[in-house]
């Protein structure tokens, strides 16, 4: 039996990779471990070597996720469990949902660090047997039976510690990628439901505050399951530590539990205190993360008005909000120090002071040995792990409480009724079936009876451009707003039935439903009553066309596999060959972020190529025609929307302004005030006479004399009596006035046909197109990948955020964790100074040895001193740096990167996407607010403890100095392989959440089109894909972390191993238990130290990455100054402003940004006072670009604008 199951451990740690098929495989460096390997985490030692030789890049770090990790079943089963619980409990807890998902594969684990904190105190008692024995060798000297003994004990601390260690980094690697396992689900889960939020859930809910659920709140639980795991093992490792105490110090150790309880009220008002500071900084978060997104959407906007310091302002007042909440948790977190990193000195204080006064037998004075002090010590040492950790995890649960009752109030929001859209993907055979019926149905955008305003109708419909039709306000929406006494629903009665193949036009006034009534036929509205069905696939094109961030090839598929014939036959039809020719990588040219590098023509072209290509059976669109010239109308409605267009022989639904197309759809559907007021064919509703010839009329008249005004210079008297078939005028006369215009177009006995013959006449004719096209690179990429910088964070991003605390606060941190640590150290000088001096002999009152008394009150009053100057000098340190240091840097970064962006040129915002930017002013910031000032403290913290205790152990053990220049080193050589690795991998880390965010962004802002064309799965699996790439960085980074885990505290063991076996080997008359013991005591702390010192320090540097990303945007170059040096001229009068503003362009060339070509060249022109100019040319001809140059949103290369 034991052979075999030799053999099977010697099979099992055979190197994997061995094989060819090995080497092939596609399976990640974790799933082809063994045993030994995935202990010693040795799988990732090709990768950290790697880092040494050269700057890793993505392509190394693919595939290091294991396979269950990419498993979908595991977020599919945590999806279903929540709508589970949803529908069984009126308040699920979402909390509650995760843990039992994961309880099979967590229990295990959590049995396993019971276990560690097992081993972890099976030091103490060992060390305790180990004074015991060198107390022995000091009384009666050296035996060989007493050294065997020793080394024992030394190699069975060694193994304890070296075990611990194996098994703790394999519990925490397990639960870390358990833990973002569930981030990855609860952030599908929030992406998933934002594509279901019905319109009331929409308006409740930004953009900002989704991406903060998916930034912030997902985020805490990247190690919640690990952190959760302490409420196992701080009770027992508290619990151990007590017994361990109790059984050295008898009844006095009751002094510390006393202690305990103490502090214990303070945990609870602090849990109590923080939950609600918590939830106001992140809902300030919120708002600024919001604010900052709507702006930045904006930015163009906010240029042109000049409105970047007022805009910058609110940002800031936000934010100053933010901080606030940020210092109170800073004084909390000052407060709650004396529990988390002064309580085990409390606890020491009160437990020795008893026992030296009445720990004795009979309530006598105990007796103080190197055993009894140093071994208490140590485990009060060791208590500080747990306590500190109590504080930690009460923070982590909170926060972790927080952030899911944050998801689950957004996944409870109201969702679409899907059911309210009877769909049926079947088209019938018969061709007189509709495909669209909706019968005696309501709609509205709210569900409650709530104020509608009439803007929200307008917005609804989109006021684009103030020359079409029916876009005159109607006099219903003059007067007073509505109220909730008198709301009705957006739409009503509608009774609507569209056959298959026709064109149906829906046409109104602005703000009488005519896009609502698309928006209730694909069930984004509530349904108040009837119903409404669909038969065969759907496309829609939305008023504001929809565009992501890729070619313009792939905004047209969409996804679809890509068929030649048809995509060229679409290209054609839609007019964008035109278009691609002067594009520089035609249809592979990328366009920017909503379409930012198209004009409004060209953006709407390319939806409706969109939804042409994905073949559909029904086409909903929403005023396509809105945003192109006349020209570029002829042609669609040719090839694309008419009668004779590709889509012929679909079933279509036109919401236009137009009317000059009218006479040509099968059916007129018009809309007003909510209701479908009159429906048939053009002629049937002009022979009708009623409401829609009535505005077909208003229309005709109101633009009658307008048209003949602006075209009066350019035509003959004949001219004008041919167009508008005015009898009256002379046609023989080439000398027909404005005057002349105007009487006839104002006469108002002319005929009503020939006005309304000549409104289309006019309607119909060509003008200029005014599509103007910015230039790319040669290449068609706009928006290049983010740069990953290389190497060690530059020392210039350190002293960078050093002096954002200011050099004055920077040091006092540093001083006050001198002086703090100092008296630690005094403290445990103290009690050993108080052993040598302690013979046992005394009265009551005194110690007294070898001739010398030592009173009480002194050893007492001492301890007391420096245990409250601790205190003290811990709560300062703390309130220094996190309530006055970190605030002063966080308000500094932001400020400048705030400022920084504002600056910036447009081209910059056309280049970038702004998921980069929302990712540096959310993830990036909070890693600067939160995770950054922890990380430094923890570097002083443990860097000052280090030195001390290697000082102190150098001086009581000359041997240790023999090892300690190969400690040194291989401290060294670890820090720099985990350090150039970890560095590396955290750049690609942050660099891979940019497209999550900007994915988040894009879909939210094309919900509708996603939804209505059926693609939400699509969407998801490409969700899934960007966040599985990211979580693969953040599971390569946590290899790294369990690595330099793993050889520290090995490295520590062998440290105990080195100190106590030099002991154990000097050990008789001449070693001095008390000085060993002390020794001992700090050489059990520096296991944890090296850990923590090593791993803080390189934690700050990847945290550093986090101001370098902030910072990077600093060596951009910014616009020009915001104001330019008045003319020597001016200034001499004093006539600023000028009464009689003109404009002068003096050889004057522009480019959109550097490496592009000139897009203006030496113009020259000047326009006098109270001249009023119109820039005409054809596309691309930068009529645009001269208005930009107007406003200073592209600045000359030469030649001045004045």
């Amino acid at each position: 039996m034991s052979i075999c199951v030799v053999f099977g451990l010697l099979v099992e740690a055979w190197p994997r990779e061995s094989t060819r098929v090995q080497r092939h495989s596609e399976a990640s460096p974790y799933d082809k471990a063994n045993l030994l390997s995935r202990l010693t985490i040795l799988y990732v030692q090709p990768l950290v070597s790697l880092a040494v030789q050269r700057t890793i890049a993505p392509d190394d770090i693919l595939n290091q996720m294991p396979g269950w990790m990419r498993d979908k079943t595991e977020w599919e089963r945590l999806e279903s469990e929540w709508n589970k619980n949803v529908n069984a409990s009126s308040s699920p807890s979402l909390m509650l949902t995760v843990f039992w998902i994961q309880a099979r594969s967590i229990a295990p684990m959590y049995l396993l660090r019971v276990l560690v904190s097992c081993l972890m105190f099976t030091i103490p008692m060992l060390l305790s047997r180990l004074l015991e024995s060198l107390q022995e060798a000091h009384a009666h000297g050296q035996t060989r039976r007493n050294f065997m003994y020793g080394l024992a004990l030394v190699g069975t601390m060694f193994a304890a510690a070296f075990a611990g260690t194996i098994l703790k980094a394999l519990v925490r690697q397990k639960l870390i990628m358990q833990s973002l396992q569930t981030k990855v689900a609860l952030t599908g889960m929030i992406y998933n439901k934002a594509l279901k939020l019905s319109p009331g859930a929409r308006s409740k809910s930004t953009t900002g505050e989704i991406v903060n659920h998916m930034s912030v709140d997902a985020d805490v639980w990247q190690d919640g399951l690990y952190n959760m795991s302490s409420w196992l093992s701080l009770p027992i490792e508290i619990g151990a530590a007590m017994w361990l105490l109790y059984g050295l110090l008898g009844w006095s150790s009751f002094a510390s539990i006393a202690a305990l309880l103490l502090v214990t009220p303070l945990q609870v008002w602090r849990a109590r205190v923080y939950n609600g500071m918590l939830k106001d900084k992140l809902m300030v978060m919120d708002e600024r993360v919001r604010l900052t997104t709507e702006i930045l959407t904006s930015i163009k906007v906010v240029k042109l008005y000049g409105w970047e310091s007022a805009f910058k302002q609110r940002i800031m007042e936000v934010r100053g909000r933010e901080l606030v909440a940020l210092k109170r948790l800073g004084v909390i977190f000052a407060i709650m120090s004396i529990v988390f990193t002064s309580a085990t000195l409390i606890m020491s204080l009160l437990t020795l002071s008893v026992y030296a006064a009445w720990g004795g037998e009979g309530f006598s004075r105990g007796q103080l040995t190197p055993q009894t002090v140093f071994v208490s010590m140590t485990l009060f040492a060791m208590l500080r792990t747990p306590i500190g950790e109590l504080s930690e995890t009460v923070t982590d649960t909170i926060n972790v409480i927080v952030g899911c009752n944050r998801i689950k109030q957004f996944l409870l929001l109201e969702e679409i009724v899907e059911s309210s859209v009877l769909r049926d993907p079947e088209v019938p055979m018969d061709p007189t079936s509709p495909l669209i019926v909706i019968e005696n149905a309501s709609f509205s955008w709210t569900k409650q009876p709530t104020a509608i305003a009439s803007a929200d109708l307008c917005l609804e419909e989109g006021l684009d451009d103030a020359s079409q039709p029916f876009l005159q306000p109607s006099e219903e929406q003059n007067g007073e707003e509505p109220t909730t006494t008198n709301w009705r629903p957006t739409l009503r009665h509608i009774q609507l039935s569209i056959t298959k193949g026709s064109l149906t036009a829906v046409v109104g006034r602005v703000g009488q439903g005519k896009s609502s009534l698309l928006s209730a036929i694909l069930g984004e509205m509530y349904t108040l009553k009837g119903r409404v069905s669909i038969r065969g696939r759907v496309a829609y094109v939305p008023q504001h066309a929809w565009i992501f961030n890729a070619s313009v090839k792939d905004n047209i598929l969409f996804g679809q596999p890509y068929d030649e014939s048809r995509y060229l036959q679409i290209l054609h039809s839609a007019g964008l060959e035109p278009d691609l020719a002067i594009l520089p990588a035609g249809d592979m040219t990328e366009i920017g972020e909503r379409g930012i590098n198209l004009s409004g023509g060209q953006k709407q072209r390319v939806s409706l190529a969109r939804a042409v290509y994905a073949d559909a059976d029904v086409y909903l669109l929403d005023d396509p025609l809105s945003a192109v010239d006349a020209q570029v109308d002829k042609h669609l409605w040719k090839h694309l929307l008419g009668p004779e267009g590709v889509l012929k022989d679909k079933t279509r639904i036109l919401v236009t302004h137009g009317i000059h197309h009218l006479e040509e759809v099968d059916k007129v559907v018009l809309v007003k005030d909510g209701e479908v007021a009159e429906h048939g064919t053009y002629r049937e509703l002009m022979i009708g006479r009623n409401i829609f010839y009535q505005l077909i009329k208003e229309y005709s008249i109101s633009h009658r004399k307008a048209a003949i005004l602006k075209d009066v210079k350019n035509m003959t008297g004949a001219t004008v009596a041919e167009v508008v078939g005015i009898n009256k005028v002379d046609s023989r006369s080439d000398d027909f006035t404005t005057a002349q215009a105007e009487e006839y177009a104002s006469s108002s006995d002319l005929d009503e046909e020939s006005c309304l013959a000549a409104t289309i006449k006019l309607t119909k004719g060509t003008a200029l197109p005014n599509n103007d096209n910015k230039k790319t690179a040669s290449d068609g990429k706009l928006v290049e990948a983010e740069k990953i910088k290389e190497g060690a964070v530059d020392f210039t991003i350190s002293l960078a955020y050093v002096r954002a605390v200011t050099y004055k606060l920077a040091g006092l941190v540093g001083l006050f964790h001198v002086a703090s640590y100092g008296c630690l150290v005094a403290t445990n000088l103290w009690l050993k100074y108080c052993i040598q001096n302690d013979g046992g002999e005394s009265s009551p009152d005194n110690y007294v040895a070898r001739g010398k008394g030592m009173p009480l009150k002194m050893f007492i009053g001492v301890f007391t001193i420096l245990t409250v100057v601790y205190v003290l000098s811990c709560i300062v340190t703390i309130y220094v740096g996190f309530a006055v240091a970190r605030i002063r840097a966080s308000f500094a970064l932001h400020r400048d990167l705030i400022s920084k962006i504002f600056r910036l040129p447009c081209s910059f915002f056309d280049t970038t996407p702004l998921g980069r930017i929302i990712n540096r002013i959310s993830s990036d910031l909070q890693g600067v607010d939160d995770k950054l000032p922890w990380a430094i403290d923890e570097v002083i913290y443990w860097g000052v403890r280090l030195i001390a205790n290697v000082i102190i152990i150098s001086l009581s053990t000359p041997t240790f100095l023999v090892a300690l220049p190969v400690f040194v080193m291989a401290v060294a050589l670890i820090q720099k392989y985990y350090l150039a690795s970890s560095r590396a991998v955290k750049r690609i880390f942050h660099v891979s959440k940019s497209p999550v965010f900007q994915n988040f962004n894009e879909t939210l802002g094309g919900v509708t089109t996603i939804r209505a064309m059926g693609l939400q799965e699509r969407f998801k699996a490409g969700n899934v894909g960007l966040l599985l790439t990211h979580v693969n960085a953040h599971v390569a980074y946590s290899y790294c972390i369990r690595w330099v885990e793993v050889r520290l505290q090995s490295l520590s063991a062998v440290v105990i191993l080195v100190v106590a076996g030099g002991f154990v080997i000097s050990a008789g008359k001449d070693l001095d238990p008390a000085t060993a013991g002390l020794a001992l005591s700090f050489t059990l702390s520096i296991t944890q130290e090296i850990n923590y010192l090593v791993r803080n320090y390189c934690e700050a540097q990847n945290l550093l990455v986090s101001v370098e990303r902030m910072r990077e945007y600093a060596d951009i170059n910014t616009e020009a100054p915001e104001t330019l040096p008045l003319d020597p001229r001016v200034e001499v009068a004093g006539a600023w402003p000028p009464r009689h503003g003109a404009i002068e362009f003096v050889n004057y060339s522009t480019r959109y940004r550097e490496g592009l070509d000139l897009v203006l060249r030496n113009v020259s022109f000047k326009v006098g006072a109270g001249e009023k100019v119109g820039i005409v040319g054809r596309t691309g001809a930068g009529k645009s670009s001269l208005t930009l140059a107007l406003f200073r949103m592209i600045e000359a290369v030469n030649g001045p604008c004045d």
